[in-house]
């Protein structure tokens, strides 16, 4: 594009914004005088329709509903009370049986009214509620589980910079 070429779509743009600002402003004599005192007869009709000064808004109540009362039976609250119990050291691992026959074994994260969180891979959570729960669960050592964990961090570590390095190259 040339200079020349340049110049005059600017032009040309500059036109188009100067009409539409000047076609936009009313003229003086199309806006007339405001009266300064009203009639008795619209004063009397403004005084119907609304206050003068709005009335601020009120802030909007939240009502909560009440929460249900927990479904527990008195064997699964005894499991709530023991999972609590274990689950202030961070680094103790529970062993908790569950119904269907499989056991987990790991960290609890975090515990709710209904349930808890238990952390049984190094990046694997899993919620068990303490109605799924066939016995109390109970502290472990685990060592087979922390050389695991151990061995699975350790590839992970080594691993990962290696792949990442191996793909960069390609």
């Amino acid at each position: 594009m040339t200079w020349s070429s340049r110049l005059r779509a600017l032009l040309l743009i500059a036109g188009l914004f100067t009409s539409t600002v000047l076609r936009a402003q009313s003229p003086v004599e199309e806006i007339g005088s405001l009266p300064m005192a009203l009639s008795n007869e619209r004063l009397q009709t403004s005084l119907h329709l609304s206050p003068a000064v709005p009335e601020p808004p009120q802030p909007r109540v939240r009502r909560r509903l009440p929460k249900p009362g927990l479904l527990l039976s008195p064997e699964e609250v005894s499991y709530r009370d023991v999972v609590r119990k274990l689950g202030v050291d961070k680094h103790r691992y529970i062993h908790c049986d569950l119904p269907n026959g499989r056991v987990r074994t790991g960290v609890i994260t975090a515990i709710g009214d209904d349930s808890f969180t238990l952390k049984d891979g190094i990046m694997t959570n899993h919620s068990i509620h303490y109605t799924d729960l066939r016995t109390t669960p109970r502290p472990v050592a685990a060592v087979g589980t922390r050389v695991v964990h151990v061995i699975r961090w350790t590839g992970f570590v080594v691993f990962f910079p290696v792949l990442v390095v191996a793909i960069m190259v390609d």
